[in-house]
């Protein structure tokens, strides 16, 4: 047994003195002298002191540590080639010229300057794919490309489905003699191959408490790289909560807390973030807030090594814990860390159970034939004679339960206490509590139920069609099932729900009726005062290019597998969800994601997560317990089904 971490409290921020616990014809592009050049710096050791750097604002142009170097438009330029060279150009948004001005300005009408907005949103293209350019009438082009991805103003990424088109229609204008490219009236942000996206986005972590709880939700967002990058992390950080976590973390900033000054500075590595005034009127809760959502975001900027924070005119934003620069959000009662890693896992051999080291799992000669404590078979759902008579509770490790033949697809707490499975077809679901039968929400369908950190069981499925999600106190066997509320549901069959191991986001699979339409969503748990799940904030759609989707598993706080193909006549396979990142179809240089593939497994029916990606089990029929070994699965002996408590 794996000791809790408090992850959940009483609703919203604790205020007063609580002390504190620990992203025409179509012409081929040809970018010809339009060439890249990149710099590289040589790493020399780590230093431990740096100079004074200046904080610069989000809007000024300033030169990441790898540059994109793009020549201006050339004299007597075609059309196609002022479009095509202000789409490169793009690339290069953080470089000034001498005119202090970035490159693609000058590719530009004039009036179309400020309607240029870099980072109002990105379409990320295969770099092996190439941008077309048709000729319209009036003075016009109309740019196309397949996209792979875009980046909302937010920051927020989405990997598209195979085969989506990006096109945008251009004006062209003389200025001086010379074509110009005139943007539309809503603006326009940046396309990018993938190779100058790598270059110049990364993704970083923006952080918010759960509601009433000390556990810090990372959020991924890309944002550019450069000296800019510390001061585009702290305005995210003010800004909102994202709508797929809305009632389920909350932020320390109110809306009327801004940047005083536009800019984080850097001095010795550590980060200076000055707010305005109404900071300064916040209660202490809130406060600690503050500080912990700006160190656990800030100090991943490359050099940064503590963060203050300041209120213009009063110096520190005052907490008792802090005398200097916070290194750490542990020190103010805060902890981003997810819950430490499962070391147990409980294996089905027929109806028997055991426990086995999860370090053990590739070790297949005799596993599934261990010794093992067993214990009385419970009764079926069909037995009769009512309840079972009670029997001693089972011990840590030994005098494990066993689970009737007729149900399959079992899970388990995390204290071992109960037990949940379903039956074939999910028509039914049997649930054990210290081996005796205890309650189960009415559903006329169950998907694969799964346990959170929090001591709540989720049960998934339909009732006469309509979906439904609920859970129970996984400590209290005779407590009423709880409706989880969710109307983004409603029209849709659940085929999978997995909730994280602290409880805080669910990633659901659904599907239109008839099968069609399946998709994955992370949406945020919200919960009651006496931390009871009660409803799902927004979905946030991920995987987009899997056009089939059966089942998905947490493998971190930030990582998913889904068992998914992108073709409709593909095998299913597993695939690494990155939330905010994709599926890994996104081309980085020259490297083919098709090598990265988890390999295919035969009759694959769900997957369990044991650790790191590496660590993704198979469940399949046949086979039993399918484990990794290189690049194929290998079953384990005498095993049918696993579960791993959260």
């Amino acid at each position: 047994m794996r000791p809790r971490r408090g992850y959940a409290g009483p609703r919203g921020i604790p205020t007063g003195a609580e002390a504190p616990r620990h992203r025409r014809r179509p012409l081929p592009i040809l970018w010809g002298v339009l060439g890249v050049l990149v710099a590289v710096g040589a790493c020399s050791g780590l230093p431990t002191s740096s100079p004074v750097q200046s904080g610069r604002s989000v809007n000024e142009q300033v030169a990441p540590e790898v540059r994109i170097v793009v020549p201006p438009p050339a004299a007597g330029a075609s059309p196609e080639q002022i479009v095509r060279g202000f789409l490169r150009a793009g690339a290069a948004f953080q470089e000034s010229t001498d005119s202090g001005q970035p490159v693609a300005n000058a590719y530009l009408a004039p009036g179309s300057v400020g309607r240029w907005r870099p980072t109002s949103s990105v379409t990320v293209f295969d770099r092996s794919r190439t941008v077309a350019v048709e000729a319209l009438t009036g003075d016009k082009v109309r740019a196309s490309v397949a996209v792979v991805a875009t980046v909302d103003d937010a920051g927020h990424y989405r990997e598209v489905a195979p085969g989506t088109l990006a096109q945008v229609d251009l004006g062209l204008v003389r200025v001086s003699g010379e074509w110009r490219v005139e943007l539309p009236a809503d603006g326009f942000g940046l396309w990018l191959n993938t190779d100058d996206f790598g270059r110049v986005f990364d993704p970083h972590r923006v952080h918010y408490p759960t509601v009433g709880g000390r556990h810090l939700v990372p959020d991924v967002r890309w944002f550019a790289g450069g000296p800019r990058l510390g001061t585009a992390l702290a305005r995210a950080q003010l800004g909102p909560v994202p709508d797929y976590l809305a009632g389920a973390v909350e932020t320390g900033f109110p809306a009327d807390v801004t940047l005083a000054v536009d800019a984080v500075s850097v001095d010795a590595g550590i980060a200076t973030v000055v707010l305005t005034p109404p900071a300064s009127a916040m209660d202490l809760a809130h406060r600690r807030a503050i500080w912990a959502q700006l160190v656990a975001t800030l100090l991943r900027v490359p050099g940064v090594q503590g963060v203050v924070v300041e209120v213009q005119g009063a110096g520190r934003l005052v907490v008792p814990e802090v005398t200097g620069p916070l290194r750490s959000a542990t020190d103010v009662g805060y902890g981003a860390d997810p819950l430490p890693l499962p070391r147990s896992a409980l294996l089905r051999l027929g109806e028997r159970l055991t426990s086995v080291e999860i370090a053990r799992l590739d070790d297949l000669d005799g596993l599934g034939t261990a010794p093992t404590a067993t214990a009385p078979v419970i009764p079926s759902a069909s037995a009769a004679g009512g309840p079972a008579p009670a029997p001693n509770p089972p011990a840590t490790g030994a005098d494990l339960p066993t689970i009737p033949a007729a149900y399959g697809q079992f899970a388990v707490s995390a204290d071992g206490a109960d037990l949940v499975a379903v039956a074939p077809g999910g028509a039914e679901a049997a649930r054990w509590h210290d081996r005796e039968r205890a309650s189960v929400p009415v559903l006329t369908s169950f998907v694969r139920p799964s346990y959170d950190a929090l001591d709540r069981l989720w049960f998934a499925g339909s009732d006469g069609g309509v979906a439904r999600v609920l859970t129970v106190n996984a400590r209290a066997p005779a407590d009423p099932a709880v409706p989880v509320v969710a109307p983004w549901l409603a029209d849709r069959a659940i085929v999978a729900l997995a909730v994280s191991r602290d409880g805080s986001r669910v990633g659901v699979v659904t599907s239109a009726p008839g099968g069609s339409d399946m998709r994955l969503d992370i949406a945020g748990v919200v919960r009651d005062s006496l931390g009871r799940p009660t409803a799902l904030a927004a979905p946030y759609r991920q995987a987009d290019p899997l056009s089939r989707i059966t089942d998905v598993v947490w493998i971190d706080d930030t990582t998913l597998a889904a068992l998914g193909a992108v073709g409709d006549g593909e095998a299913l396979r597993p695939w690494i969800v990155q939330l905010g990142q994709g599926i890994g179809l996104r081309r980085i240089g020259i490297a083919d994601p098709a090598t990265n593939l988890i390999p295919v497994a035969a009759g694959a029916r769900y997957l369990v997560s044991t650790s790191g990606p590496r660590g993704i089990v198979i469940v399949a029929q046949p086979g039993g317990v399918l484990v990794r070994v290189g690049g194929s699965w290998r079953g384990v002996e005498g095993a049918t089904e696993i579960a791993v408590a959260p």
